[in-house]
């Protein structure tokens, strides 16, 4: 019976601990899930009504859809720009190229696909329920995590890199509270950017000074000549005394 002791004493020790590391790893958990839960409700697109949070037959929506629905919705919500696209057959090594592509030379960007009838429910009763026709078949959409200074010129740069992408057809985008179809993004990625117009701002207010500069300068000129040409002529005059 002595024998035994160390042996049960090292298997009570093993079960306090593996105890131990569970409830550590539980607490941590809910802690991690509830900061989690903070950041996103922080984040989130201004409704009329609330969504649903049940299911036609009176259940909750499976943690995957409750996810999705989260993500979504801190993008949309979040994000100064999206750019919704349809897919073709994009196989997974095409998705990550262009995913890297759209990191790197477009400020940022990402592209996440999209499940269309999930997105149809986050846009539903927001500013951007008009949009949500446009997410049909296999779609996906561009839009950027972190604030850009000039997010038209993100958006150019992204049209550019999935022009590159033959599997990619851009079918519209959305900028503040405006919804842009296709002739209208490509007009308006083309507008020029900030510092563009402030260029031609400036331009525009020195050219006038300039151009009243140059003639009060030629203003002495052309005096001068007058008065000349009198003094030549009186000078030429015969004297009538």
């Amino acid at each position: 019976m002595l024998a035994r002791v160390p042996g049960a004493l090292q298997r009570a020790l093993f079960q306090s601990r593996g105890a131990f590391a569970r409830r550590t790893l539980s607490s941590s958990r809910i802690h991690y899930e509830e900061q989690v839960n903070q950041h996103l409700s922080a984040q989130k697109l201004d409704r009329s009504a609330a969504p649903k949070t049940l299911t036609t037959y009176k259940k909750p929506f499976a943690a995957r859809k409750q996810y999705l629905f989260r993500e979504y919705d801190r993008h949309f919500a979040q994000s100064p720009a999206v750019i919704i696209v349809q897919h073709y057959n994009l196989s997974g090594a095409e998705q990550t190229e262009q995913r890297n592509n759209l990191k790197v030379q477009a400020q940022g960007a990402r592209l996440m696909i999209a499940r269309s009838k999930m997105v149809q429910a986050v846009l539903r009763d927001t500013r951007y329920e008009n949009m949500s026709q446009l997410f049909s078949g296999p779609s996906a959409f561009i839009f950027w995590d972190q604030d850009v200074p000039d997010p038209l010129m993100a958006m150019r740069q992204a049209m550019e890199t999935l022009q590159r992408q033959r599997k990619i057809v851009v079918v519209g985008a959305v900028f503040g509270d405006v919804l842009l179809n296709t002739a209208m993004l490509k007009d308006f990625v083309n507008l020029p950017s900030i510092d563009q117009l402030r260029a031609q701002l400036l331009g525009a207010i020195q050219y006038p000074a300039q151009k009243l500069t140059a003639v009060l300068q030629r203003v002495p000129q052309r005096l001068v000549g007058v008065l000349e040409q009198k003094a030549q002529g009186e000078s030429g005059k015969p004297n009538s005394e």
